[in-house]
């Protein structure tokens, strides 16, 4: 049996290059050393003493095409969910480092062993296994999707990556038990898997990542999926408005302006959509609301969606449940990248407002403007909610007092609740301010 890792549901918010790139690398290293019959200078050796240069080249080295091609989809399918979090600099630096602790640290315990025993390491399953930690402390619970070859026989399936972690750990971990835990192939993983974890861990703690309280560390302490705010990655507004514009106050604890947010639109790099049912008891304590119904089944589509491909429509069915399952960022990934393949497809209503809300909801203002400012153009009699959204974000993020005024002046108050009237006041008032105060507008659409 062999398993492949191929995609993830796991939020990212950088394309891979920097994977693609050492993977790249590798291929190239392994037509240099003669497609691995050249080891010399590349080999991580013991008994030799500490030597640096081995402890960063061994990760490039392999033995055989199997050996690279193994490690190869394993680097991609970990690579994508740390370089979509972290970016390319800072994953090629724990890539690195993942590598050359390790050699370090092998090296250290091999000192004074035959070298005639064992040639030496090589190969980037190392470094594979500590990716595959750093996955499991950041986000256990998204799903891995896998490619299962029995025999003849090619199966795909989704297991959380905490599931897949811990299986493949516990299997080295049994394979290492049964050599007496002598240096070798489980042993090295073991000391990949211990790097990352430490790395993906003193990551977490610096707030140089932001897993969305999908971590290890908010599994344990209950805090799982609940709102956060690290690194001023998503910063909070003056949120002079309810979110679901149906008259609720907003908490003070809300009320707090910071900087502009500069947080990048995730990119969801599957292309196949997931189907989860949900239980009888989520079924039963889940209400349908206004905003849930363009979630229905594609049973009853309506006119304009039927007459989409059947691949825009699966695609659709994927944004409505990554809605659902409160994935927004991995939702507006899917719609972007359809619009690569298709030159026109425009959400409805009730998709669009979704989509709108579930980004507003994190706070992720740079992608919520758009979609707010299409709906207003495209559904104008039906848009004071879009339109007192993104007053309030051209307001107190963008600076824009000149459009927040042009937007509030198109909301009809009739028969908004009090208490929305007042939200809207303080919008007001605020552009007012910044009016008064000459403060520069940039360039962007005036209403």
């Amino acid at each position: 049996m062999i398993l492949i890792p191929v995609n993830t549901d796991a939020p990212i918010y950088h394309w891979p290059w920097m994977t693609l790139v050492l993977v790249a690398v590798n291929c190239v290293t392994f037509y240099v050393t003669g497609f691995g019959e050249k080891p010399d200078g590349w080999l991580l050796r013991f008994g030799h003493g500490l030597n640096p240069v081995e402890w960063l080249a061994y990760n490039f080295l392999h033995a055989g095409w199997l050996h690279l091609i193994g490690n190869m989809i394993f680097v991609w399918g970990f690579g994508i969910v740390v370089e979509g979090k972290l970016g390319w600099w800072r994953f090629l630096l724990v890539y690195l480092s993942i590598g050359v602790l390790g050699g370090l640290l092998i090296q250290t315990v091999m000192l004074g062993h035959d070298p005639l025993l064992n040639s030496g390491g090589q190969g980037a399953s190392l470094i594979v296994y500590g990716l595959l930690a750093i996955c499991v402390v950041w986000a256990p619970k998204n799903e891995m999707d896998l490619l299962i070859f029995l025999g003849y026989r090619v199966l795909s399936v989704e297991v959380t990556i905490l599931t897949f972690g811990f299986w493949y750990v516990a299997l080295q971990v049994l394979s290492a038990w049964w050599n007496h835990f002598s240096m070798g192939s489980a042993m090295g993983h073991l000391i990949g898997a211990f790097w990352g974890f430490g790395i993906g861990i003193a990551l977490l703690k610096l707030r140089m990542v932001d897993c969305e309280n999908w971590d290890l560390f908010a599994i344990w302490n209950g805090t799982y999926r609940k709102p956060t705010d690290l690194n001023g990655w998503k910063n909070n507004i003056v949120v002079t408005h309810s979110p679901d514009l149906r008259g609720e106050e907003t908490p003070a604890a809300e009320k707090v302006k910071k900087k502009k947010a500069t947080f990048r639109p995730s990119i969801y790099l599957s292309n196949r959509p997931k189907h989860r049912k949900p239980t009888a008891r989520e079924a039963a304590s889940t209400p349908t609301t206004d905003a849930e119904q363009p979630a229905a089944s594609a049973a009853t589509r309506s006119m304009p969606e039927s007459s989409q491909p059947t691949t825009t429509l699966k695609v659709l069915d994927r944004m409505r449940e990554l809605i659902r399952d409160e994935k927004p960022q991995a939702a507006l990934g899917e719609y972007h990248k359809r619009l690569r393949i298709v030159d026109h497809w425009p959400l409805e209503a009730g998709d669009l407002q979704a989509l709108a809300d579930g980004l507003f909801k994190l706070k992720l203002w740079d992608e919520t403007t758009p979609l707010l400012e299409e709906f207003v153009e495209r559904f104008p009699t039906r848009a004071d909610s879009a339109r007192i959204k993104l007053a309030a974000i051209c307001c107190e993020v963008q600076n824009r007092p000149l459009a927040a005024l042009n937007l509030l002046n198109q909301v009809d108050l009739e028969d908004l609740p009090a208490s929305i009237r007042g939200h809207i006041a303080q919008i007001r008032q605020k552009a007012e301010r910044l009016l008064d105060d000459e403060t520069f507008e940039p360039d962007g659409k005036n209403w």
